[in-house]
Protein backbone atom coordinates (compact mmCIF):
# COMPACT_ATOMS: atom_id res chain seq x y z
CA UNK A 1 0.00 0.00 0.00
CA UNK A 2 1.62 3.46 -0.88
CA UNK A 3 2.00 6.27 1.21
CA UNK A 4 -0.74 7.83 -0.12
CA UNK A 5 -3.32 5.40 0.63
CA UNK A 6 -2.10 5.32 4.23
CA UNK A 7 -2.10 9.06 4.58
CA UNK A 8 -5.77 9.57 2.90
CA UNK A 9 -7.58 6.45 2.60
CA UNK A 10 -8.06 5.22 6.63
CA UNK A 11 -12.19 5.33 7.69
CA UNK A 12 -12.70 5.66 11.17
CA UNK A 13 -14.89 3.25 13.47
CA UNK A 14 -14.67 -0.12 11.23
CA UNK A 15 -12.97 -2.44 13.82
CA UNK A 16 -10.23 -0.32 14.13
CA UNK A 17 -10.87 -0.65 17.80
CA UNK A 18 -10.04 -3.13 17.66
CA UNK A 19 -6.41 -3.25 16.81
CA UNK A 20 -4.22 -4.02 19.74
CA UNK A 21 -0.13 -3.46 20.25
CA UNK A 22 0.14 -7.06 21.96
CA UNK A 23 -1.68 -8.54 18.61
CA UNK A 24 0.72 -7.11 15.78
CA UNK A 25 3.82 -9.01 15.45
CA UNK A 26 4.56 -6.78 12.46
CA UNK A 27 4.32 -3.06 14.96
CA UNK A 28 6.38 -5.08 17.47
CA UNK A 29 8.98 -5.96 14.89
CA UNK A 30 9.02 -2.81 13.11
CA UNK A 31 9.47 -0.69 16.45
CA UNK A 32 12.26 -3.22 18.07
CA UNK A 33 14.15 -3.14 14.68
CA UNK A 34 13.90 0.62 14.94
CA UNK A 35 15.56 0.88 18.56
CA UNK A 36 17.53 -2.05 18.18
CA UNK A 37 19.27 -0.09 14.89
CA UNK A 38 19.43 3.12 16.89
CA UNK A 39 21.03 1.30 19.87
CA UNK A 40 23.61 -0.70 17.63
CA UNK A 41 24.96 2.98 16.04
CA UNK A 42 25.14 4.10 19.60
CA UNK A 43 27.47 1.32 20.62
CA UNK A 44 29.19 1.78 17.38
CA UNK A 45 30.08 5.18 17.62
CA UNK A 46 30.96 4.79 21.08
CA UNK A 47 33.31 2.12 20.54
CA UNK A 48 35.05 4.54 17.95
CA UNK A 49 34.99 7.69 19.61
CA UNK A 50 36.03 6.59 23.02
CA UNK A 51 32.81 8.81 24.59
CA UNK A 52 31.12 8.05 27.16
CA UNK A 53 27.63 8.87 28.48
CA UNK A 54 26.66 11.07 31.77
CA UNK A 55 25.19 8.51 34.05
CA UNK A 56 22.28 11.16 34.24
CA UNK A 57 20.90 9.37 30.59
CA UNK A 58 20.02 6.38 32.86
CA UNK A 59 17.26 7.81 33.95
CA UNK A 60 15.74 8.06 30.76
CA UNK A 61 16.08 4.38 30.19
CA UNK A 62 14.80 3.95 33.41
CA UNK A 63 11.38 6.37 32.98
CA UNK A 64 11.02 4.15 29.81
CA UNK A 65 11.59 0.75 31.64
CA UNK A 66 9.27 1.78 34.44
CA UNK A 67 6.14 3.00 32.04
CA UNK A 68 7.01 0.15 29.98
CA UNK A 69 6.07 -2.06 33.14
CA UNK A 70 3.12 0.08 33.55
CA UNK A 71 1.79 -0.59 30.34
CA UNK A 72 2.69 -4.75 30.73
CA UNK A 73 0.23 -4.88 34.10
CA UNK A 74 -2.22 -2.76 32.25
CA UNK A 75 -2.39 -5.43 29.63
CA UNK A 76 -2.92 -8.01 32.15
CA UNK A 77 -5.32 -6.45 34.05
CA UNK A 78 -7.17 -5.59 31.23
CA UNK A 79 -7.56 -1.54 32.17
CA UNK A 80 -9.59 0.70 29.48
CA UNK A 81 -6.99 0.14 26.17
CA UNK A 82 -5.81 4.03 26.39
CA UNK A 83 -3.98 3.55 29.26
CA UNK A 84 -2.02 0.46 27.80
CA UNK A 85 -1.49 1.89 24.71
CA UNK A 86 -0.80 5.89 26.38
CA UNK A 87 2.30 3.71 28.51
CA UNK A 88 3.65 2.06 25.59
CA UNK A 89 4.02 5.45 23.31
CA UNK A 90 5.58 7.20 25.68
CA UNK A 91 8.04 4.29 26.49
CA UNK A 92 8.71 4.03 22.92
CA UNK A 93 8.91 7.29 21.67
CA UNK A 94 11.18 8.14 25.17
CA UNK A 95 13.81 5.63 24.02
CA UNK A 96 13.53 6.54 20.21
CA UNK A 97 13.95 9.78 20.88
CA UNK A 98 17.09 9.40 23.41
CA UNK A 99 18.58 7.28 21.29
CA UNK A 100 18.07 10.21 17.63
CA UNK A 101 19.45 12.57 19.68
CA UNK A 102 22.68 10.76 20.88
CA UNK A 103 23.51 9.09 17.65
CA UNK A 104 22.92 12.51 15.29
CA UNK A 105 25.51 14.54 18.05
CA UNK A 106 27.92 12.21 19.16
CA UNK A 107 27.87 10.28 15.39
CA UNK A 108 29.45 13.54 14.33
CA UNK A 109 33.11 13.00 16.65
CA UNK A 110 33.60 10.13 13.66
CA UNK A 111 34.98 13.37 11.83
CA UNK A 112 32.93 12.44 8.41
CA UNK A 113 33.43 14.93 5.49
CA UNK A 114 31.05 18.00 5.79
CA UNK A 115 28.45 17.67 3.49
CA UNK A 116 27.40 21.45 3.20
CA UNK A 117 29.59 21.61 -0.54
CA UNK A 118 27.31 19.11 -1.87
CA UNK A 119 24.12 20.37 -0.44
CA UNK A 120 24.33 23.60 -1.94
CA UNK A 121 25.08 22.51 -5.29
CA UNK A 122 22.11 20.04 -4.92
CA UNK A 123 20.48 23.35 -4.15
CA UNK A 124 22.01 24.87 -6.98
CA UNK A 125 20.93 22.12 -9.62
CA UNK A 126 17.74 22.86 -8.13
CA UNK A 127 17.48 26.56 -9.03
CA UNK A 128 16.69 26.87 -5.28
CA UNK A 129 18.11 30.03 -3.94
CA UNK A 130 17.98 29.93 0.26
CA UNK A 131 19.80 33.14 0.40
CA UNK A 132 17.23 34.88 -1.51
CA UNK A 133 14.30 33.14 0.19
CA UNK A 134 16.01 34.19 3.80
CA UNK A 135 16.05 37.70 2.64
CA UNK A 136 12.54 37.68 1.61
CA UNK A 137 11.06 36.28 4.53
CA UNK A 138 13.60 38.77 6.90
CA UNK A 139 11.75 41.84 4.82
CA UNK A 140 8.08 40.99 6.35
CA UNK A 141 8.13 40.76 10.12
CA UNK A 142 5.12 39.29 10.49
CA UNK A 143 6.01 36.33 7.87
CA UNK A 144 9.13 36.02 9.94
CA UNK A 145 7.07 35.73 13.25
CA UNK A 146 4.66 33.25 11.67
CA UNK A 147 7.10 31.04 10.26
CA UNK A 148 9.35 31.16 14.17
CA UNK A 149 6.13 29.82 15.56
CA UNK A 150 5.15 27.31 12.98
CA UNK A 151 9.07 26.35 13.36
CA UNK A 152 8.77 25.82 16.91
CA UNK A 153 5.23 24.59 17.32
CA UNK A 154 6.02 21.63 15.35
CA UNK A 155 7.14 19.18 17.97
CA UNK A 156 3.83 19.68 20.22
CA UNK A 157 1.69 19.59 17.35
CA UNK A 158 2.96 15.71 16.41
CA UNK A 159 2.17 15.14 20.43
CA UNK A 160 -1.31 16.46 19.25
CA UNK A 161 -1.76 14.11 16.57
CA UNK A 162 -1.33 11.33 18.35
CA UNK A 163 -3.26 12.68 21.37
CA UNK A 164 -6.15 13.20 18.42
CA UNK A 165 -5.68 9.48 17.62
CA UNK A 166 -6.13 8.23 20.77
CA UNK A 167 -8.44 10.48 22.19
CA UNK A 168 -10.98 9.58 19.36
CA UNK A 169 -10.07 5.65 19.43
CA UNK A 170 -8.70 5.61 15.87
CA UNK A 171 -6.11 3.02 17.38
CA UNK A 172 -5.10 1.69 13.64
CA UNK A 173 -3.89 5.46 12.66
CA UNK A 174 -2.64 6.35 16.17
CA UNK A 175 -0.20 3.12 16.01
CA UNK A 176 0.93 4.28 12.23
CA UNK A 177 1.46 7.93 13.30
CA UNK A 178 3.54 6.36 16.23
CA UNK A 179 5.26 3.73 14.44
CA UNK A 180 6.36 6.59 11.24
CA UNK A 181 7.72 9.31 14.24
CA UNK A 182 9.84 5.96 15.36
CA UNK A 183 11.09 5.04 12.19
CA UNK A 184 11.83 8.56 10.85
CA UNK A 185 13.71 9.53 13.95
CA UNK A 186 15.97 6.53 13.58
CA UNK A 187 16.27 6.63 10.25
CA UNK A 188 17.24 10.85 10.39
CA UNK A 189 19.81 10.28 13.22
CA UNK A 190 21.59 7.60 10.82
CA UNK A 191 21.81 9.36 7.62
CA UNK A 192 22.47 12.82 10.04
CA UNK A 193 25.58 11.06 10.82
CA UNK A 194 26.91 10.06 7.17
CA UNK A 195 26.13 13.66 5.97
CA UNK A 196 26.98 16.19 8.95
CA UNK A 197 26.61 19.69 8.08
CA UNK A 198 26.06 23.32 9.60
CA UNK A 199 23.43 23.94 7.45
CA UNK A 200 22.68 26.82 4.72
CA UNK A 201 22.59 29.86 7.26
CA UNK A 202 25.76 29.11 8.22
CA UNK A 203 27.91 28.26 4.98
CA UNK A 204 26.04 31.12 3.13
CA UNK A 205 26.77 33.64 6.18
CA UNK A 206 23.03 34.54 6.55
CA UNK A 207 23.83 35.16 10.20
CA UNK A 208 23.63 38.82 9.69
CA UNK A 209 19.95 38.94 9.09
CA UNK A 210 19.38 38.05 12.96
CA UNK A 211 18.17 40.99 15.07
CA UNK A 212 17.02 42.14 11.39
CA UNK A 213 13.96 40.64 10.12
CA UNK A 214 15.17 37.03 11.33
CA UNK A 215 15.07 36.01 15.37
CA UNK A 216 18.25 35.80 16.88
CA UNK A 217 19.23 31.89 16.75
CA UNK A 218 17.02 31.04 13.32
CA UNK A 219 19.45 28.99 11.13
CA UNK A 220 22.64 29.06 13.58
CA UNK A 221 21.23 27.89 17.00
CA UNK A 222 23.29 24.90 16.83
CA UNK A 223 26.38 26.20 15.56
CA UNK A 224 28.26 25.24 18.70
CA UNK A 225 27.17 22.16 19.44
CA UNK A 226 28.03 20.93 15.89
CA UNK A 227 31.23 21.96 16.67
CA UNK A 228 31.69 20.75 20.23
CA UNK A 229 31.09 17.45 18.85
CA UNK A 230 32.48 17.69 15.57
CA UNK A 231 35.81 18.59 16.43
CA UNK A 232 36.02 18.97 20.22
CA UNK A 233 38.39 16.40 22.32
CA UNK A 234 35.61 16.42 25.52
CA UNK A 235 34.96 12.33 25.98
CA UNK A 236 31.80 12.58 28.55
CA UNK A 237 28.47 13.45 26.91
CA UNK A 238 25.84 15.15 29.47
CA UNK A 239 22.29 16.04 28.85
CA UNK A 240 23.04 19.59 28.63
CA UNK A 241 25.52 19.09 25.29
CA UNK A 242 22.61 17.96 23.26
CA UNK A 243 21.10 19.96 20.63
CA UNK A 244 18.82 19.09 17.19
CA UNK A 245 21.55 20.11 15.07
CA UNK A 246 20.74 17.82 12.25
CA UNK A 247 20.89 19.40 8.81
CA UNK A 248 20.06 16.39 6.42
CA UNK A 249 17.73 15.52 6.04
CA UNK A 250 15.35 17.76 7.67
CA UNK A 251 12.93 16.52 10.67
CA UNK A 252 11.07 19.72 10.77
CA UNK A 253 9.94 18.57 7.39
CA UNK A 254 9.00 14.61 8.78
CA UNK A 255 7.31 15.98 11.73
CA UNK A 256 5.15 18.58 9.11
CA UNK A 257 4.32 15.46 7.30
CA UNK A 258 3.53 13.56 10.53
CA UNK A 259 1.45 16.30 11.61
CA UNK A 260 -0.43 16.18 8.62
CA UNK A 261 -0.98 12.26 8.72
CA UNK A 262 -2.24 12.36 12.42
CA UNK A 263 -4.93 14.87 11.21
CA UNK A 264 -5.73 13.23 7.90
CA UNK A 265 -9.27 12.48 8.91
CA UNK A 266 -10.00 15.02 10.87
CA UNK A 267 -12.18 18.14 10.94
CA UNK A 268 -9.72 20.23 10.66
CA UNK A 269 -7.53 18.31 8.10
CA UNK A 270 -7.32 21.44 5.76
CA UNK A 271 -5.96 23.49 8.52
CA UNK A 272 -3.44 20.58 9.00
CA UNK A 273 -2.25 20.57 5.43
CA UNK A 274 -1.86 24.60 4.89
CA UNK A 275 -0.24 24.03 8.42
CA UNK A 276 2.33 21.56 7.60
CA UNK A 277 2.82 23.52 4.37
CA UNK A 278 4.42 26.63 6.19
CA UNK A 279 6.13 24.19 8.54
CA UNK A 280 8.09 23.35 5.84
CA UNK A 281 8.59 26.50 4.14
CA UNK A 282 9.69 27.60 7.78
CA UNK A 283 12.79 24.91 7.51
CA UNK A 284 14.53 27.25 5.14
CA UNK A 285 14.95 30.82 6.91
CA UNK A 286 14.04 29.41 10.44
CA UNK A 287 16.12 26.25 10.35
CA UNK A 288 18.86 27.24 8.24
CA UNK A 289 18.26 24.06 5.66
CA UNK A 290 18.99 23.35 2.24
CA UNK A 291 16.16 22.61 -0.18
CA UNK A 292 17.79 18.85 -0.40
CA UNK A 293 17.43 18.80 3.07
CA UNK A 294 13.36 19.16 2.81
CA UNK A 295 13.66 16.40 -0.30
CA UNK A 296 15.68 14.35 2.02
CA UNK A 297 12.91 15.18 4.75
CA UNK A 298 10.14 13.97 2.56
CA UNK A 299 11.67 10.34 1.68
CA UNK A 300 12.16 9.90 4.75
CA UNK A 301 8.93 10.11 5.76
CA UNK A 302 7.45 8.17 2.91
CA UNK A 303 9.80 5.18 3.94
CA UNK A 304 8.81 5.68 7.39
CA UNK A 305 5.09 6.01 6.86
CA UNK A 306 5.15 2.80 4.48
CA UNK A 307 7.25 0.59 6.69
CA UNK A 308 4.13 1.87 9.37
CA UNK A 309 1.24 0.81 7.26
CA UNK A 310 3.28 -2.49 6.68
CA UNK A 311 3.03 -2.85 10.24
CA UNK A 312 -0.39 -1.82 10.44
CA UNK A 313 -1.76 -3.31 7.68
CA UNK A 314 -5.63 -2.36 6.16
CA UNK A 315 -7.62 -4.71 4.90
CA UNK A 316 -11.07 -4.27 2.98
CA UNK A 317 -14.04 -5.97 2.82
CA UNK A 318 -18.04 -5.46 2.35
CA UNK A 319 -17.29 -1.87 2.71
CA UNK A 320 -14.87 -1.88 5.73
CA UNK A 321 -11.75 -0.70 6.78
CA UNK A 322 -10.38 -3.00 9.46
CA UNK A 323 -6.54 -4.08 10.11
CA UNK A 324 -5.74 -7.47 8.91
CA UNK A 325 -4.90 -8.16 12.41
CA UNK A 326 -7.83 -7.23 14.42
CA UNK A 327 -10.05 -9.23 11.85
CA UNK A 328 -7.57 -12.56 13.11
CA UNK A 329 -8.80 -11.40 17.23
Amino acid sequence: MSSTVALSSFLPNAGIDRLHFFAQPRLTALLSAALAAGAAALLAILAATGMVLAPEFANFVLLAAAVGALAGFCHWRKHPWRLTDSAIITSVVTLSLLLCGLVSCMGLRLGLPIADGWLARGDALAGFDVRMVSEYVAARPALSSLLHFAYNISGPLCIAAVGWNLYRGDRLRLWQVVATIVAAMQITALLSVLFPAQGASVSLGLDSLQGNGLPYGAGTYSVAEFWHFYSGSDLLVTLGDLNGIVCFPSFHTVMALVILQGFATSPVKWAALAWSALTIVSTVPMGGHYVIDLMGGILVWIVACRLATWACPVTRSDGDVTSSASSEL
